[in-house]
């Protein structure tokens, strides 16, 4: 009997079907996740861990490597965590300077690093793009958990600087994959596709809805099938 495919997935909050409550605190919702786990042609090892960012993926997949547990893809999810920034610091200090939590160049070459591992201990890499984020969402998000809006606008600009900042971490993904001839799921164009994508992201304005998490692990399902 031919051994069933071992495919890990190693990402954020996303990949745990993470959705904030209406006093918007997270749960993971199992019930959303098994449908897209019960369709994936082999078996799941879900290593996404709430909040992780690309320096927590790194020390996850090397651990992952060094217990010699076999793996044929990897499907990496990270990015959304890097962009992020000290939201109540730049609230606090509006004409500072702010940075996101891993700069891009950090995150493109540590993304390269777990893709070079990955390639040499013989597990086939897989990524995906972001969904997109709502800042109108995500800004009133950060004023209910007690970052100023209009401090945060002052520092931003307008609000769109958040989605922007986001999608070049998105944008990198994709590009490193080009270069590297691997193949990329874009979760990105799927939600942007959609008449209006903005219902499909939850009122803390970065996670998708329980429609928007269908159509992601929809997209996933769909592409996975051809890898």
């Amino acid at each position: 009997m031919e051994e069933a495919l071992r495919i890990g997935i190693f990402g954020d909050s996303l990949m745990k079907a993470t959705l904030p409550d209406d006093s918007l605190r997270y749960h993971f919702h199992q019930e959303i996740l098994d449908p897209f786990l019960a369709h994936v042609r082999g078996d799941v090892i879900n290593k996404a861990k709430f909040g992780a960012t690309i320096r927590k993926g790194k020390a996850i997949l090397q651990k992952e490597l060094d217990s010699g547990r076999h793996y044929d893809y990897a499907l990496l999810e990270y990015g959304g965590n890097d962009c992020n920034h000290d939201w109540p610091d730049v609230a606090e200090h509006p004409d500072g300077d702010h940075f996101p939590v891993v700069s891009l160049q950090e995150f493109t070459d540590t993304l390269r690093e777990m893709i070079d591992q990955l390639q040499q201990a013989g597990v086939k890499p897989i990524l995906m793009t972001l969904p997109p984020i709502d800042s109108e969402k995500y800004l009133n998000f950060l004023n209910a958990k007690g970052s100023d809006r209009s401090a945060l606008l002052h520092w931003l600009h307008d609000a769109n600087h958040i989605y922007r900042t986001q999608e070049l971490y998105s944008n990198a993904v994709y590009k490193l994959a080009a270069q590297l001839g691997l193949p990329c799921i874009d979760v990105r164009a799927a939600f942007l596709q959609q008449p209006d994508f903005t219902k499909l992201i939850s009122e803390d304005g970065i996670h998708p809805s329980a429609e928007g998490y269908k159509l992601l692990y929809a997209t996933l399902i769909d592409a996975l099938q051809t890898v």
